[in-house]
């Protein structure tokens, strides 16, 4: 089934307002790769001076495959606006976190409302397809799956712990239930608020990152213990990491330490 009245999405840059840059980013799922700096300048443009719904654009921008690759950036600069409140960044923190996918609401009409159905008969059948069209309800709910990207995770993680409004052991048992580089971005994350924890949970976050299977979440508690001064802790869980390139980090830090060490 197809849509024939579905119109041709105007580029991003030319977006008159929200709802059409909502609609745009729903319907048009086939373009390149874009620089972040266009999703940040859209949603400045269009919802700087007091425009409703900026979390709509926050969501949907961030959430495009135009800026997978550099969706960090993106959120980053989104935030550095000033323009989302509280509320809507503990909202797309949630989302983030606990969604396997996100799955936005928009009229039927956004991506057509007249459709060409082909009756193929019954099984086994040799007669033509029979063509029919269909006309539905442009206002009709649709919902439109969108991916989550592993900085995204990674960043939700970080502001439900740092807000306290998820403990470690909520975070930890979602990145259990993640696929693997979802959780570890999630991990990393929840290593990222250690310092805004209660000790206790600190270092159950950490402890947790130290033991997890992918190198990333590791990295990010060795570098946290580093920054806290365990240094000869580091180097010897460093030097036993399965990572090969742990280890050469490890072996980096102790040769900094040495160095340092003839210069005091």
């Amino acid at each position: 089934m197809h849509s024939p009245d579905a119109e041709t999405p105007a580029d991003i840059v030319d977006v008159p307002d929200a709802p059409g840059l909502w609609r745009l980013l729903v319907t048009d799922t086939w373009s390149r790769e874009t620089a972040p700096t266009i999703a940040i300048e859209v949603f400045r443009r269009l919802h700087d001076a007091g425009q409703p719904d900026p979390y709509d654009s926050a969501l949907l921008l961030c959430t495009d495959w135009r800026w997978q690759r550099t969706s960090a950036r993106v959120l980053a600069g989104i935030i550095d606006t000033g323009i989302l409140d509280q509320t809507d960044l503990d909202r797309l923190a949630e989302e983030w976190l606990c969604s396997d996918k996100v799955t936005y609401r928009h009229p039927l009409g956004w991506i057509g409302s007249t459709f060409t159905e082909f009756d193929l008969g019954p099984p086994g059948s040799r007669r033509a397809p029979r063509p029919r069209t269909v006309h539905l309800d442009p206002n009709t709910p649709a919902t439109a799956e969108r991916h989550i990207w592993p900085p995204l995770r990674k960043w939700a993680a970080q502001h439900l712990l740092t807000r306290n409004r998820a403990t470690p052991a909520d975070v930890l048992g979602r990145a259990r239930a993640l696929p693997a580089h979802d959780g570890a971005a999630v991990v990393t994350g929840a290593v990222h608020a250690a310092d805004q924890l209660h000790p206790e949970q600190a270092r159950t976050v950490v402890d947790a990152a130290l033991s997890w299977g992918h190198k990333a979440p590791r990295k990010a508690a060795l570098e946290h213990l580093t920054a806290r001064g365990e240094h000869d802790r580091v180097l010897a869980i460093a030097a036993n990491d399965s990572d090969a390139s742990i280890r050469a980090w490890g072996r980096k830090q102790s040769t900094d330490a040495i160095q340092s060490s003839l210069f005091d």
